[in-house]
C-alpha cells in the first residue's frame, strides 16, 4: 500500500519509515477516504490487511463517548469469540482451524443444530467436546440426527414448481417416496394428498397452457434428473435428515400428460418409477383412420408393464370430445386394446369430496360429481370412465383425485 494523502486518511508508511513510539494496528484496506480499523478476532476476515500507524493523540485523556465505543466493540468481539469456540467444539472441528466471516455468521445456527441433536442422546462425548471429559474433541463424530423440525407449512421452490411436505407425510429421515404432479392448482393437489393419507413428498409443476410446454421442458436428456436433484435439496430443506429418494409416482391432469410422455421416453431409469396417475389427460393426434401410435407409444409401454404388475397405472377420463385431436376416452380404449382388456360395468361412484382449496375455483352450483360409466382392470392397470362433457366435469377429475386414483397409490405405498 502507498502513502494516502487524502484528507482525514490514516497514513500508511513503509516498514523502513516506521517511527518510534507508535504502535501498529491491523486495518482493512479501503478505497475510501478512511481506513477501517479492526482489532484481533478469532476469525480474521478473508481480505488483505496491512499495518497502519496513527499519530499520537493530542491528549492522553480519552473521551467518555470513545471509551464507551471501545467497550462495546470489545464486548461484541468477546461474544463472537465465545460463539465461534462453542460452534467449533460442538461440531467436533479442531479449535485451531481457521474460520471465515461466513462461518461466524452461521455460529448461532451451528450451535442450535448440534445442541438439538445432542438433547436426548445422553452421549458423554457430546459434553466432553466442551472440555468436560477426557475425550479428544478432534476424534468425536456426532451421529446424524433429525435435528430440524419437519416443515409442513409453506413450500420449497424447484424449477417450474413447488415442493410440499403434506401433513400426511411422516418420514423425518432416510428414504422418502415422491409424487410429482404436473398441471393444476397446487393447494388442491396438496390437500388431496393429505385427505388420501399419502405418506410422500408432493411436488406440483405448472409450466403453462397446453401440453407443448410440458413436452418440451423435459425433452433434453438429463433435465428430469436435474429436477429430482433439486427436489432432493428441497426435501432436506423441509427437514428430512439424510434424505434418499425412494419410489416415484408421476401424476398429470389435463395438459400435464405432456411431461409424463416425454419423461417416459428420455428418463435414464435411475429412479424407481413405481406409479403413473392420469387425470383426464392423455391425448394424441390422428394418423390415417386411427390414433397416432408414435405419440401413444410411451403410454402403451407403461400400460403393458402395469398389466404385468410392474407398476401402477391408474387412468380416469371424461366423455369430452375435443374433435381436433383424440379424446381421453379414445386413448384409454387404445391402451386397453394394447393389453387385451375390455371395459366392464362400473363400481359404485366414489365419495364426493368438498375440499377447502376448491372454494372459489368453481361456483358452488357448477361443481360436478364423478358419475362412472365403465371400469377396466388388468394387473395394476386401472381405467375408469366418467360422464360429463363440460369444463367443470374436466376439472372434477383434479378436484376428486383423492377419491379416485390417490387411494390406490396410498395403499400401494403403505
Amino acid at each position: 500500500m502507498g502513502d494516502r494523502r487524502q484528507p482525514g486518511a490514516t497514513r500508511v508508511l513503509p516498514k523502513n519509515e516506521r517511527r518510534s513510539g507508535t504502535r501498529p494496528r491491523l486495518v482493512v484496506a479501503s478505497s475510501g477516504p478512511d481506513l477501517v480499523v479492526v482489532g484481533p478476532t478469532p476469525t480474521p476476515p478473508p481480505v488483505e490487511v496491512a499495518e497502519a500507524y496513527a499519530p499520537p493523540p493530542p491528549s492522553s485523556r480519552v473521551r467518555p463517548r470513545r471509551r464507551l465505543g471501545r467497550a462495546l466493540a470489545t464486548g461484541v468481539l468477546l461474544f463472537a469469540a465465545l460463539l465461534w469456540l462453542g460452534a467449533r467444539a460442538l461440531e467436533g472441528t479442531p479449535l485451531r482451524a481457521v474460520g471465515t466471516w461466513s462461518s461466524a455468521l452461521r455460529m448461532p445456527d451451528a450451535i442450535a443444530r448440534r445442541a438439538l441433536g445432542a438433547v436426548g442422546q445422553a452421549t458423554p462425548s457430546a459434553f466432553s467436546a466442551l472440555g468436560g471429559g477426557a475425550t479428544d474433541p478432534m476424534e468425536i463424530a456426532l451421529p446424524e440426527a433429525p435435528w430440524r423440525p419437519l416443515k409442513h407449512e409453506g413450500h420449497a421452490s424447484v424449477p417450474g414448481g413447488v415442493v410440499f411436505a403434506p401433513r400426511s407425510f411422516t418420514k423425518r429421515e432416510g428414504t422418502y417416496d415422491l409424487l410429482v404432479h404436473f398441471h393444476g392448482n397446487t393447494q388442491v393437489v396438496r390437500e388431496s394428498a393429505e385427505v388420501a393419507g399419502l405418506d410422500a413428498i408432493v411436488v406440483v409443476i405448472n409450466l403453462g397452457i397446453g401440453s407443448a410446454p410440458y413436452e418440451e421442458a423435459y425433452a433434453i436428456p438429463g433435465t428430469w434428473e436435474k429436477l429430482l436433484t433439486s427436489i432432493q435439496r428441497a426435501v432436506r430443506d423441509r427437514g428430512v435428515a439424510s434424505p434418499r429418494l425412494g419410489r416415484v409416482a408421476l401424476s398429470g391432469w389435463s395438459a400435464g400428460y405432456g411431461a409424463i410422455s416425454t419423461i417416459l421416453q428420455v428418463r435414464r431409469g435411475h429412479e424407481d418409477l413405481d406409479a403413473i396417475l392420469s387425470l383426464d389427460g392423455i391425448h394424441c393426434g390422428f394418423e390415417g383412420h386411427g390414433l397416432n401410435p408414435r405419440q401413444l407409444a410411451p403410454f402403451a409401454a407403461a400400460a403393458k408393464r402395469a398389466a404385468a404388475g410392474e407398476l401402477l397405472f391408474s387412468i380416469t377420463h371424461s366423455a369430452i370430445d375435443p374433435r381436433a385431436y383424440a379424446s381421453t376416452t379414445a386413448t384409454a380404449d387404445y391402451l386397453l386394446e394394447a393389453v387385451g382388456v375390455t371395459r366392464q360395468a362400473p363400481d359404485a361412484p366414489p365419495r364426493y369430496l368438498s375440499l377447502e382449496s376448491m372454494k372459489g375455483a368453481v361456483a358452488k352450483d357448477r361443481e360436478k360429481k364423478m358419475d362412472p360409466t365403465s371400469y377396466a382392470k388388468a394387473g395394476e392397470l386401472v381405467v375408469r370412465g366418467y360422464k360429463g362433457e363440460e369444463p367443470e366435469h374436466h376439472m372434477a377429475h383434479l378436484f376428486q383425485m383423492a377419491a379416485t386414483v390417490l387411494p390406490e397409490l396410498t395403499e400401494r405405498w403403505r
